[in-house]
């Protein structure tokens, strides 16, 4: 797991500074060239794309995501440990939903080209799937270490 992690936060990282590269570019175009390059808008959209695919997961490591404050600060430590079983329990079943019906989008988009970068939708829509299979992999392992903590 914290290889994956590792993967995951770097991916999180270079699509982050690509996208800020890509808008720099187009930035910097805009200002002191003729015409600013028509592939940058597009590049940029798909690393921030990219970047929540991957960023998902050190969220959910992080636990920065489903959490329940206010109803935690009332409840026994029993039951705050039970709520976050069933939390992440209903995220998981949320994610399998996500992560098979992603699928089916990706296979649509293999047909079909985005119109500046001319690459694969399917290399664009593949980030859902990315994000749904995360999801499920850091909660379950939050999961397993809920019911390994006594």
């Amino acid at each position: 797991m914290k290889l994956i992690y590792k993967l995951f936060k770097a991916g999180a990282l270079i699509s982050l500074v690509a996208m800020i590269a890509a808008v720099t570019i187009q930035v910097f175009a805009r200002f002191f060239l003729e015409s600013a390059p028509h592939w940058t808008e597009e590049a940029a959209r798909i690393f921030f794309v990219y970047s929540v695919g991957f960023g998902t997961s050190i969220g959910i490591k992080n636990g920065d995501f489903i959490r329940l404050d206010l109803i935690t600060k009332y409840l026994t430590g029993r039951l705050n440990k039970w709520l976050n079983i069933f939390t992440d329990l209903a995220v998981i079943v949320f994610a399998v939903i996500l992560t098979a019906h992603s699928i089916k989008f990706v296979q649509l988009g293999m047909d079909e080209l985005s119109p500046a970068l001319q690459i694969t939708m399917g290399f664009v829509f593949i980030s859902i799937t990315l994000i749904g299979l995360s999801v499920i992999l850091f909660t379950m392992a939050n999961l397993y270490h809920s019911f390994k903590r006594k």
